[in-house]
Protein backbone atom coordinates (compact mmCIF):
# COMPACT_ATOMS: atom_id res chain seq x y z
CA UNK A 1 0.00 0.00 0.00
CA UNK A 2 2.92 2.28 0.97
CA UNK A 3 4.51 1.24 -2.68
CA UNK A 4 1.38 2.20 -4.52
CA UNK A 5 1.30 5.74 -2.44
CA UNK A 6 4.39 6.21 -3.29
CA UNK A 7 4.18 5.79 -7.09
CA UNK A 8 0.76 7.74 -7.00
CA UNK A 9 2.85 10.99 -5.50
CA UNK A 10 6.20 10.36 -7.81
CA UNK A 11 3.70 10.24 -10.98
CA UNK A 12 1.28 13.57 -9.19
CA UNK A 13 5.64 15.29 -9.22
CA UNK A 14 6.38 14.40 -12.83
CA UNK A 15 3.22 14.83 -14.33
CA UNK A 16 2.95 18.93 -12.31
CA UNK A 17 7.04 18.97 -13.46
CA UNK A 18 6.09 18.26 -17.43
CA UNK A 19 3.74 20.91 -17.38
CA UNK A 20 4.58 24.27 -19.66
CA UNK A 21 5.16 27.55 -17.51
CA UNK A 22 2.62 29.34 -20.17
CA UNK A 23 -0.64 26.54 -19.41
CA UNK A 24 -1.21 28.34 -16.53
CA UNK A 25 -3.42 31.38 -16.42
CA UNK A 26 -4.95 33.30 -19.38
CA UNK A 27 -6.32 36.46 -20.83
CA UNK A 28 -9.72 36.49 -19.56
CA UNK A 29 -10.19 40.18 -21.76
CA UNK A 30 -8.28 41.88 -24.45
CA UNK A 31 -9.74 44.86 -26.77
CA UNK A 32 -8.90 47.96 -28.46
CA UNK A 33 -10.13 51.35 -26.59
CA UNK A 34 -9.89 54.95 -26.96
CA UNK A 35 -9.27 55.04 -22.87
CA UNK A 36 -9.12 53.65 -19.96
CA UNK A 37 -10.74 55.33 -16.90
CA UNK A 38 -10.31 53.32 -13.23
CA UNK A 39 -8.36 50.74 -14.76
CA UNK A 40 -10.84 49.62 -17.41
CA UNK A 41 -12.05 50.20 -21.33
CA UNK A 42 -13.85 52.49 -21.91
CA UNK A 43 -15.26 51.16 -25.28
CA UNK A 44 -14.23 48.50 -27.64
CA UNK A 45 -13.55 50.34 -31.11
CA UNK A 46 -13.35 47.16 -33.13
CA UNK A 47 -11.16 46.14 -36.17
CA UNK A 48 -11.59 49.04 -38.04
CA UNK A 49 -9.90 52.63 -37.21
CA UNK A 50 -10.81 55.45 -39.94
CA UNK A 51 -10.10 59.32 -39.02
CA UNK A 52 -9.77 62.66 -40.76
CA UNK A 53 -6.25 62.98 -42.57
CA UNK A 54 -4.49 65.13 -40.25
CA UNK A 55 -5.73 63.86 -36.94
CA UNK A 56 -4.01 62.24 -34.18
CA UNK A 57 -5.20 59.36 -32.75
CA UNK A 58 -4.33 56.95 -29.77
CA UNK A 59 -5.33 53.94 -29.26
CA UNK A 60 -5.36 51.90 -26.10
CA UNK A 61 -4.80 47.96 -25.97
CA UNK A 62 -6.17 46.71 -22.86
CA UNK A 63 -5.73 43.52 -21.52
CA UNK A 64 -6.99 41.64 -18.03
CA UNK A 65 -4.91 38.78 -17.19
CA UNK A 66 -5.66 36.03 -14.72
CA UNK A 67 -3.47 33.75 -12.44
CA UNK A 68 -0.19 35.18 -13.77
CA UNK A 69 1.49 36.17 -11.26
CA UNK A 70 5.58 36.67 -11.33
CA UNK A 71 5.31 36.46 -15.03
CA UNK A 72 6.25 39.39 -17.31
CA UNK A 73 3.27 40.03 -20.10
CA UNK A 74 4.56 42.23 -22.78
CA UNK A 75 2.36 44.20 -25.40
CA UNK A 76 4.01 43.93 -28.75
CA UNK A 77 2.52 46.29 -31.19
CA UNK A 78 2.91 45.82 -35.01
CA UNK A 79 2.62 47.44 -38.26
CA UNK A 80 2.55 45.59 -41.21
CA UNK A 81 4.60 42.89 -39.57
CA UNK A 82 7.30 45.47 -38.49
CA UNK A 83 7.78 46.00 -35.07
CA UNK A 84 6.87 49.54 -33.79
CA UNK A 85 6.97 48.82 -29.80
CA UNK A 86 7.65 46.70 -27.06
CA UNK A 87 5.60 47.54 -23.54
CA UNK A 88 6.46 44.96 -20.83
CA UNK A 89 4.73 44.83 -17.48
CA UNK A 90 5.84 42.77 -14.47
CA UNK A 91 2.28 40.96 -13.04
CA UNK A 92 1.97 41.47 -9.72
CA UNK A 93 -1.30 39.60 -8.94
CA UNK A 94 -3.80 36.99 -9.86
CA UNK A 95 -6.04 39.86 -11.16
CA UNK A 96 -4.03 41.78 -13.19
CA UNK A 97 -5.49 44.35 -15.72
CA UNK A 98 -3.01 46.30 -18.05
CA UNK A 99 -2.61 48.92 -21.31
CA UNK A 100 -0.60 50.32 -23.45
CA UNK A 101 -1.30 52.82 -26.12
CA UNK A 102 0.00 53.98 -29.69
CA UNK A 103 -0.44 57.38 -31.17
CA UNK A 104 -1.12 56.72 -35.14
CA UNK A 105 0.24 59.29 -36.96
CA UNK A 106 -0.98 60.41 -40.90
CA UNK A 107 0.98 58.00 -42.94
CA UNK A 108 0.63 55.11 -40.39
CA UNK A 109 -1.56 52.90 -42.43
CA UNK A 110 -1.69 49.30 -42.40
CA UNK A 111 -2.59 46.25 -40.65
CA UNK A 112 -1.29 46.86 -37.07
CA UNK A 113 -1.07 44.03 -34.54
CA UNK A 114 -0.61 43.63 -30.86
CA UNK A 115 0.98 40.28 -29.47
CA UNK A 116 0.33 39.42 -26.13
CA UNK A 117 4.12 37.47 -24.88
CA UNK A 118 4.32 35.67 -21.58
CA UNK A 119 7.63 34.92 -20.69
CA UNK A 120 8.56 35.83 -24.21
CA UNK A 121 6.13 33.32 -25.75
CA UNK A 122 2.80 34.83 -27.84
CA UNK A 123 0.05 33.61 -26.15
CA UNK A 124 -2.26 35.61 -28.12
CA UNK A 125 -2.54 38.47 -30.80
CA UNK A 126 -4.99 40.96 -31.99
CA UNK A 127 -5.03 43.22 -34.88
CA UNK A 128 -7.22 46.17 -36.75
CA UNK A 129 -6.52 47.99 -39.75
CA UNK A 130 -5.80 52.15 -39.69
CA UNK A 131 -7.14 54.20 -42.55
CA UNK A 132 -6.17 57.49 -42.19
CA UNK A 133 -9.15 59.19 -44.80
CA UNK A 134 -7.40 61.14 -47.40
Amino acid sequence: MLQMLTRLMMVGVLSMMTLPAFAQGDVARAQFTSGVIDREPIDNIGSVIKVEYGEIQRVYFFTDLRDMAGSEVTHRWRLDDQDQAEIAFDIGGDRWRVWSSKRLMPGFDGKWRVDILRDGQVIESHSFDYLDDY
